[in-house]
Parts: C-alpha cells; sequence; structure tokens
C-alpha cells in the first residue's frame, strides 16, 4: 500500500514538473509592458487548433474573452498570476502581446 501511495505522488510530482518546465518560454517578451491601472493587461492565447467551450470556460478563470481570431483568443484583465497559470496549460502554445490596432 505505501509503495502504491509513493507511486501515485510521484507521478503526480513529476506531472507538476513537466507542467512548470513546459510552461518556460510560452510567454512573448513584452508581455505585461503597459499594464492598467489594476496591474491586468491584455493577453493573445494562441492555440494549436480552434478552441472549444471548454477552452473557453477555463481561459475566463483568468480573463475576459473579447472574441477570437483563427486559433488566437484575445483575453482582457489578465493578471500576472493569471499569465502563470496560462502558461502551465498543457494545450496553449504560446502567450502574446496583442497587436494594438486590434
Amino acid at each position: 500500500t505505501l509503495r502504491r501511495i509513493a507511486l501515485v505522488l510521484l507521478l503526480v510530482l513529476l506531472y507538476q514538473g513537466w507542467l512548470g518546465v513546459q510552461a518556460v518560454g510560452k510567454a512573448e517578451p513584452g508581455l505585461g509592458d503597459a499594464p492598467d491601472e489594476r496591474g491586468r493587461f491584455d493577453v493573445d492565447v494562441v492555440l494549436g487548433f480552434q478552441p472549444e467551450r471548454y477552452h473557453f470556460l477555463r481561459l475566463q478563470d483568468h480573463g475576459r474573452v473579447a472574441g477570437t481570431t483563427d486559433t488566437t483568443v484575445h483575453l482582457r484583465g489578465v493578471s500576472p498570476a493569471g499569465v502563470d497559470a496560462l502558461a502551465r496549460e498543457y494545450w496553449i502554445e504560446s502567450l502574446a502581446v496583442p497587436d494594438s490596432d486590434a
């Protein structure tokens, strides 16, 4: 029984470590350089597929969905902690600075 518990604990730790490693480098340089008065900013979440309802619901935990363009979801009002949480999602390819004309 103890070996099974230790194995499950090891698998959880390895998974969390993998999430942390794959999160490095997802955020584009300059992301969050122009926060609003509450310290929040806009983020474009780039996916490798068309987003579905599940993805929108998960993204709404971190900001307001302002629309989509192909495989990119535009989020508004994202906190720095939200960016960290988004980067740990394995299904997100990258976090980009939105175009200023969008």
